[in-house]
């Protein structure tokens, strides 16, 4: 039974055959049972009108069953593949094996491709699976790397045109941390346009109103090895002087080694859930092998599995439209089942402007934020007040922040209100939060000098890599305000829709909406929701405050 066609190199790629002992890793997607009841039962959880499934209560009606996963395993391990790791859920089976092993079990040649978008693998004939599993496996995914490969969305701060490069040492105590700052680099000046302290970021966007999320989780995906991370996040508390939130850091389907970029990734997302939660009784880090999406996904299914009502997902790819369609329902599935859980992901648009350089040159918006079971995350650039830091007093859309239109996914229910704005097709972001990285945070990055040795440094990010963990750290604020953890996008569009109508009694200022700019595809429309920047930004308090009075 063929799965999913083969891929039809161009004339431009750089292509030649793997050698047949070279390495691959497989993910094998199992089938959940009755999953369109399943999509049903997600709307019922996420519109209150049945309470959050248990974990027995998902095994016993939609999950496939052990003995499922068995038969996927011994077939795995009669065609060559070993360390093989098996998803809680039973829905993911990794494993490892060659190029000769893949053919072997699914009749498939792969190829290494290098084109204009990137590099990796690809499999040149169909993905067949035998006839007896075919009830059980929906997806092999691993074999298209070269088109299916997220990146992270945290970008580097360039001063202005004079300035430096805004890094700085850390001291040999490692507790001196820099302030908010010009971007241009200049201290001795006030700024409206800075890069900021993790203390302006609460104040700015109303979350201090608000207790801290002491008793709530959040789960942060990321990627390869964090062995460097806890220190790194140790040294950015100490210098600021916050007190660290417990870190656990889980490889669900092994140990990865080095990759000092994602570490970066993971330490901005870190400091940026600390900074806007307040506190938390875990940062729970769940890092994949690769940033190929069907990995990504084993992280966040592993999130999912344990329960975590807030997961913040940083690595993204930039063309929704061109994903396929195996590779969307594999992550739908997984998302009916967090949305029935009461859990919420918050995904990046990742950070290529209007026109991300996509095979059909259209807009398009990054994957899997164009999910319509995501909320979905675009950036800002955020100003303050001529006197004050910390005081809020508009956005702008960051040139770099991707929007659009899902190129497969239909406008779902909660966008209704605003179908005039994004058509028949799901639109993106649904908010933004700051991720110019002009007015970014200071965090602390790692990197190994010219002796080999790794070396801690001062450094300003930015990116739809801010902007998600930011919101997820204010969402578990309101949380931990009263608000029961479901799947709330058709509350925030009511509030959104409120606010523009200035119904009496609503929220008339929870969203701070944009007041300019554009991606070079979408302009935001100031004081209504708009294709470039949805709903805006979140004012912390009154969001809150909202959510109970709609409730």
């Amino acid at each position: 039974m063929a799965l999913a066609e083969g891929v039809k190199l161009q004339s431009t790629d750089k292509a030649s055959m793997m050698g047949a002992f070279e390495p691959v890793r497989v993910n094998v997607v199992l089938k959940m049972h009755d999953t369109d009841e399943l999509r049903q039962m997600a709307d019922l959880v996420r519109t209150h009108a049945h309470a959050p499934l248990t974990d027995s209560d998902l095994a016993a009606r939609y999950l496939p069953h052990g003995d499922d996963a068995a038969r996927v395993v011994n077939f795995l391990r009669a065609n060559g593949f070993g360390n093989i790791h098996v998803s809680k859920d039973n829905v993911i089976v990794t494993a490892e094996g060659t190029a000769s092993g893949v053919q072997s079990a699914f009749g498939t040649r792969l190829y290494k491709v290098t084109n204009a978008n990137g590099s990796g693998i690809a499999n040149v004939d169909a993905v067949q699976i035998p006839a007896s599993l075919s009830g059980v496996v929906g997806a092999v995914l691993g074999l298209r790397s070269y088109s299916e490969r997220g990146l992270s969305a945290a970008k580097a701060a360039t001063a202005g045109k004079n300035g430096p490069k805004l890094t700085a040492k850390v001291s040999a105590k490692g507790k001196k941390a820099p302030g908010t700052q010009a971007a241009s680099g200049d201290t001795t000046v006030a700024c409206r346009e800075c890069v900021h302290a993790p203390t302006d970021f609460p104040q700015l966007y109303n979350a201090d109103g608000l207790a801290p999320a002491l008793s709530q989780s959040v789960a942060i995906i990321g990627v390869g090895d964090q062995g460097e991370t806890p220190a790194l996040y140790q040294t950015w508390a100490n210098g600021y002087g916050i007190t660290p939130i417990p870190l656990a850091i889980t490889y669900p389907t092994g140990y990865t080694a080095g990759d000092y970029e994602a570490q970066t990734e993971a330490v901005l997302d870190i400091d940026a859930v600390t900074a806007m939660s307040g506190g938390l009784q875990q940062i729970a880090f769940y890092s994949a092998p690769s940033t190929d999406l069907s990995d990504e996904l084993t992280a966040v299914t592993a999130a999912v599995n344990d329960n975590h009502t807030t997961i913040s997902l940083s690595f993204a790819a930039s063309c929704d439209s061109d994903i396929p369609q195996d590779l969307r329902n594999s992550w739908d599935q997984e998302l009916y089942a967090a949305i029935a859980k009461g859990l919420t992901v918050f995904a990046v648009t990742q950070d290529d402007g209007g026109y991300p350089n996509c095979s059909d040159n259209a807009s398009s918006t990054g994957f899997p934020a164009s999910s319509p079971y995501v909320v979905s995350v675009g950036a800002s650039t955020l100003i303050n007040t001529a006197d004050s830091y910390s005081t809020y007093d508009h956005e702008t859309l960051w040139v770099d922040s991707e929007s659009g239109p899902a190129a497969t996914e239909q406008r779902p229910w909660y966008q209704d209100v605003v179908a005039n704005v994004v058509g028949s097709m799901r639109g993106t972001p649904d908010f933004v939060m700051d991720g110019d990285p002009n007015t970014g945070l200071w965090v602390v990055t790692g990197y190994v000098d010219s002796s080999g040795t790794f070396q801690q440094q001062w450094a300003v990010y930015g990116g739809t890599s801010l902007a998600a963990p930011l919101l997820a750290g204010t969402y578990a604020r309101i949380l931990q305000s009263g608000i029961p953890p479901y799947f709330w996008p058709q509350t925030f569009y009511d509030i959104g829709t409120a606010q523009v109508k200035k119904t009496k009694g609503d929220c008339l200022d929870c969203y701070n909406f944009l007041t300019g700019g554009s991606n070079g595809a979408y302009s935001v429309v100031p004081g209504q929701y708009n294709q470039a920047s949805g709903w805006g930004s979140w004012n912390a308090a009154s969001v809150a405050n909202a959510m109970r009075y709609q409730r």
